[in-house]
């Protein structure tokens, strides 16, 4: 989000920061709490959820620092639109919302970043409904493993095997289906010469075959090496 600051202006937001430790399942704030701050998260994974009445749980997003989130409810409704849990403990900066909303007025060129990111925000909820109404459950399984893979920064090769980063449940809720039809899928998946599941390890079969397999009718996504 602010990468492309000058140093100077960088500088300034850094002073208004403070920084803490985050522990794996700490609530950092609640659908529909008032907003008071920006959040950045600089070490960690954070899921951002929704729930309805019935208590089923709508996965929006999975927060990998480096990333900032929850711009729009900054500068926007004032509360959160979904609630913020940690994965993985690491190390949240906040910034006030008060003195971001002053030191934009005073530098306008942070607009120009936030803006950047809010429509990045945006994509990523386009793409969320996308993919639950238009796309199959193979086509997100195999979307989410094919990024998992291009995250690793690995050479994409038949053979490659990474880490899952996240437990089957949450894959299964970030795919909008249950953990029965994962392992269905998964096995589908291997049975197509495309990718092996065993346990928590991934290893890459076919990567022209995932990436097919991945593809929705005119999204893009990074090619194999």
């Amino acid at each position: 989000m602010f990468a492309g600051l000058p140093p100077a202006i960088f500088d300034e937001l850094a002073a208004l920061a403070t920084t803490r430790r985050v522990e794996a399942g700490e609530v950092l704030f609640c659908e529909g709490e008032r907003v008071e701050f920006l959040p950045i998260l600089l070490a960690g994974r954070v899921k951002l959820a929704r729930t309805d009445a019935e208590g089923r749980e709508q996965v929006l997003h999975l927060v990998r620092a480096p990333a900032s989130f929850a711009e729009a409810a900054v500068f926007g409704p004032g509360v959160f639109p979904a609630t913020a849990v940690v994965l993985v403990p690491g190390i949240l900066a906040s910034v006030p919302q008060g003195a971001l909303l002053g030191l934009l007025r005073r530098r306008p060129e942070i607009a120009t970043a936030l803006l950047a990111s809010m429509s990045m925000w945006l994509r990523r909820l386009v793409d969320l409904v996308e993919g639950l109404s238009l796309r199959t459950v193979g086509e997100r399984v195999a979307a989410y493993l094919w990024a998992t893979f291009v995250r690793s920064g690995q050479p994409l090769r038949p053979g490659l095997t990474v880490r899952l980063e996240d437990p089957k449940h949450l894959i299964a809720a970030v795919c909008g289906t249950g953990p029965e039809v994962l392992s269905r899928t998964f096995r589908r998946l291997e049975r197509e010469g495309a990718v092996q599941i065993e346990g928590p390890v991934a290893r890459l079969l076919d990567p022209e075959r995932l990436r097919t397999l991945a593809e929705a009718e005119g999204q893009a996504l990074p090619a194999a090496e």
